[in-house]
């Protein structure tokens, strides 16, 4: 996310903490939405292991392990509180754990799903610690280089920029860790993910996927930045800050919805996998 260098303010400072955890509070739409998806689409595959049930006090260590779970992450809410990815997380894990009491039989069904689920919530904050900073310089560079080509006047310290617009205004603002597209990238990996475990594609196809969509994401986000300058540019600060607030979606949404039938056409035609019941052992 782009910051602005401004006296801050209290409202701002929270929806700065929660752009640059999770670049937004939607970010994880698009997986629920698969995910919902995919759910549907197996409904019958998913109806038969509910049918093959053996009533309530089946698998009773499994369904007592389900309990056992969701006891001890009531416990640990006062720390996962103090982190919304621990708090996403122990969500994740939480409905998990239910899915274990409610029925057993959906266990190993719901496991990867589970785990790609927790990485996509809890990942961004990790990367964000990790790589943030040297990802926001890297952003900060490629977009630098972008303006030079589109040719209106931008100048880079570092992470930071000004610019005057047409109408005279001074804009000044930087470039953040969470501007640095680490939050696309681990929602797009997070629905690659989820598309592998429905299509079964070779895991050489996924891997060939992955690695061209983040660098394609990280030039895409330098691309977002250079729409927002130009607006800046064009239009002043107020017109900068309110393009800054969904041009990331429009453009990510757009790179989502592309790799949807890219990824369904590699490797060649891949038939819907059947979904058999496994049971687990009583």
């Amino acid at each position: 996310m782009l910051s602005a260098v401004t006296a801050p303010n209290f409202p701002g400072l929270v929806a700065q903490s929660v752009g640059d955890a999770f670049d937004g509070l939607f970010v994880t739409i698009p997986i629920v939405a698969l995910l919902t998806l995919v759910f549907a689409l197996r409904w019958k595959e998913l109806a038969a292991m509910l049918a093959a049930e053996q009533g309530a006090l089946s698998r009773l260590q499994i369904r007592l392990g389900g309990v056992a779970a969701i006891a001890a992450l009531v416990a640990l809410e006062p720390m996962s509180g103090q982190s919304l990815a621990a708090s996403g997380i122990a969500l994740v894990l939480t409905f998990y754990a239910a899915s274990l009491v409610v029925n057993p039989s959906t266990a190993r069904f719901m496991l990867p799903y589970t785990a790609v689920y927790g990485a996509a919530v809890g990942a961004p904050a990790v990367l964000l610690w990790a790589f943030g900073e040297p990802l926001a310089v890297l952003s900060s560079d490629l977009s630098a280089k972008l303006v030079g080509f589109a040719g209106f006047p931008v100048a880079w310290q570092g992470t930071q920029f000004q610019l005057l617009s047409k109408s005279g205004e001074v804009v000044n603002g930087v470039v953040t860790p969470g501007c640095s597209s680490i939050s696309s990238v681990t929602m797009f990996l997070g629905l690659l993910a989820l598309m592998h475990l429905d299509m079964k594609k070779d895991l050489r196809t996924t891997a060939k996927l992955a690695l061209g969509g983040v660098l394609a994401l990280v030039l895409l986000n330098s691309v977002r930045i250079l729409i927002i300058l130009w607006v800046g540019y064009e239009y002043g600060s107020t017109a900068l800050w309110g393009v800054h607030d969904w041009i990331g979606y429009a453009l990510f949404l757009g790179f989502f919805l592309a790799a949807l039938p890219i990824y369904s056409r590699m490797g060649g035609p891949s038939a819907r996998p059947v979904l058999t019941p496994r049971l687990l052992p009583a």
